[in-house]
Order: C-alpha cells, then sequence, then structure tokens
C-alpha cells in the first residue's frame, strides 16, 4: 500500500503541477490516508515523493528519440547570446542539483581504517550497497576493493567501475577481474609511476599477483 500511494502521489501531483503551476504533497497524501489506510507508510517514501517531483519539475522530459538525436543535440550546445550559456549546459547544472551526494555513512565500509590505503581519493568513495566484495582469499588481505557495480540499461551489475590500481592494490584489482568473470578491461587513463599508477599486466608471457 506504501508504494502504491507513493505512485498515485506522484502522478496526481505532476498533473496538479503541469495544469496548475503548483504541487500540495502534504494536502494530497493527507487525502488518500482519509480513504484508505497505509497509503504512504513510512518517511522514506514521504521523502522520495518529494524528490522524485522535484526532478520531474526541474528536468522534465528529457527522453530523445534517436532519429531526432542529431537535431536535438545541435540544439542542446547551441550558445544563447543573451545567458551566453547552452541548454547541455543547463541541463549538467540541473542534473548535478538533484544528484544525491554521497555522505560518510553511505561508504562506512570504505572509511574504514584498514581501508584507507587502498583508497587512491578519500572523496572518491564507493558506497556500500554497490561494493563488489572480493571472494578469492589472499592471506590476511581484506575483501574491500574500490570499485562500485552499475547497471545496463538491460542487465543489473553488469559493470564494475574501479580506480586505477595502486602499487599495493594490483593483487586486490586482479582478485576482482577474477571473481567477477570480467572478460573486458577498458583503460581510460595512461600508466604513470609518479602518479601511483602501475602497470598491471606482464609485459609478455605469464606473471602471478597473489593468488592469480
Amino acid at each position: 500500500a506504501g508504494r502504491t500511494g507513493c505512485y498515485i502521489v506522484i502522478d496526481i501531483m505532476l498533473d496538479m503541477a503541469e495544469r496548475e503551476g503548483v504541487v500540495d504533497i502534504y494536502n494530497c497524501v493527507k487525502a488518500l490516508r482519509s480513504r484508505r489506510i497505509n497509503m504512504v507508510q513510512t518517511e522514506e517514501q514521504y521523502i522520495f515523493i518529494h524528490d522524485a517531483i522535484l526532478e520531474a519539475c526541474l528536468c522534465g522530459e528529457t527522453a530523445i528519440p534517436v532519429c531526432e538525436f542529431k537535431a536535438a543535440y545541435f540544439d542542446m550546445i547551441r550558445i544563447d547570446s543573451q545567458t551566453n550559456s547552452s541548454h547541455l549546459k543547463d541541463e549538467f547544472q540541473t542534473l548535478n542539483s538533484v544528484t544525491p551526494r554521497l555522505q560518510a555513512e553511505d561508504c562506512s565500509i570504505a572509511c574504514l581504517p584498514r581501508n584507507h590505503d587502498k583508497n587512491r581519493f578519500m572523496d572518491m568513495l564507493p558506497p556500500d550497497r554497490c561494493l563488489p566484495f572480493l571472494i578469492t582469499i589472499d592471506g590476511e588481505s581484506s575483501n574491500y576493493i574500490n570499485a562500485a557495480l552499475m547497471d545496463s540499461y538491460r542487465q543489473p551489475a553488469a559493470f564494475i567501475v574501479t580506480q586505477h590500481p595502486l602499487p599495493n592494490t594490483v593483487k586486490d584489482f586482479w582478485r576482482l577481474v577474477y571473481d567477477y568473470g570480467c572478460t573486458s578491461l577498458v583503460m581510460l587513463n595512461e600508466v604513470d609511476l609518479a602518479q601511483g599508477c602501475p602497470q598491471y599486466w606482464p609485459e609478455e608471457g605469464m606473471l602471478r599477483y597473489g593468488p592469480i
């Protein structure tokens, strides 16, 4: 019932926003509750309704038919002479404003003292809910790696995004590849020993990395 109530409130409020230019979430939820028990049951659901309506009102409809994408893109990058900005830039700024900021409690495992030296940057940490835990045992090494599982359009947890291995996490990187059956690696930065970005594969032949 709680989730059903959320859906109904969002639908009513989006219609109200379009027709009247205002929203009244509080009274809408109150009215629903007077007609059926357990409509919007938790504070989290009530917050979600606000977040969803805020995003819809700020971002609007963003889907673009493939056949119209080229024309739409060129329109989005055109600079407005009055604002000296483009729709694409404005849309990105809106995206930043509605994207939730991860808090320390969201990344509690990455923040554990024993994992600090496994993070390249302490302001780029994976949330607990997206962590791929390492399975292959490597002595007393932990099962943590700075990485996150990402969904594709059709499949959950289809990708793993991770930092360039640090000198002390190369073994963990290959444990990750092995444990999750990764068949393709896409590297987006260069090897740079001065920046702590070592080469993590052999030039030729075979090389053992920890238990792999």
